[in-house]
């Protein structure tokens, strides 16, 4: 092999290389393991399992409307249907730090999204990292926590908070107020 045949023998292994690459089937997580986006509500770190949602959505227009919930931001649309968006921030008690970024759309039958201030990163966390944690929102109910390198991060129970405002929704149409 001569000096010269060396670039274009590089460039064929790489080329093999790379084609070979989209031949095998994609790697899947750890058996075990949980994906989950970390984002900032206010100045506290949160995590939400992937699994919880389907979509990660930025800088979506929302269009106020009139509610007696507070924490309702208004809707938007996703492939032509209104959705309505929900205060992260406002839904956990927490003091706003300003106007949502970020948004989630809720995995379930009923259209529902939430918003918060920043999306930090996605982590694939494996068992070992997840945690059993007291409730800090004080409903005595059982959640989790997950061991990251900036600490333990709280996850959110989306399908909880998710039924928490579709119940205080149906009171509100009632007539039996917020709360």
């Amino acid at each position: 092999m001569s000096q010269q045949n060396l670039p274009a023998d590089s460039a064929r292994q790489l080329r093999e290389q790379f084609d070979r690459s989209f031949a095998l089937a994609p790697s899947l997580p750890a058996a075990g393991s949980v994906n989950l986006l970390t984002i900032r509500i206010g100045a506290e770190p949160y995590a939400i399992r992937l699994a919880d949602i389907r979509g990660l959505h930025a800088d979506r227009r929302i269009l106020e409307v009139p509610s007696p919930m507070p924490e309702l931001l208004g809707v938007t649309n996703f492939r032509g249907q209104i959705v309505p968006v929900y205060q992260l921030t406002s839904l956990l008690g927490k003091a706003a730090a300003g106007a949502p970024r970020w948004m989630v759309l809720v995995q379930g039958s009923a259209p529902l999204a939430f918003a918060f201030e920043a999306f930090e990163s996605h982590i694939c966390a494996s068992a070992e990292q997840l945690i059993a944690a007291a409730d800090a929102g004080g409903h005595g109910q059982q959640c989790e926590a997950v061991r990251t390198a900036a600490g333990v991060v709280p996850v959110l129970a989306i399908a909880a908070l998710a039924a928490e405002v579709e119940a205080r929704t149906v009171r509100a149409q009632q007539g039996g107020g917020h709360g």
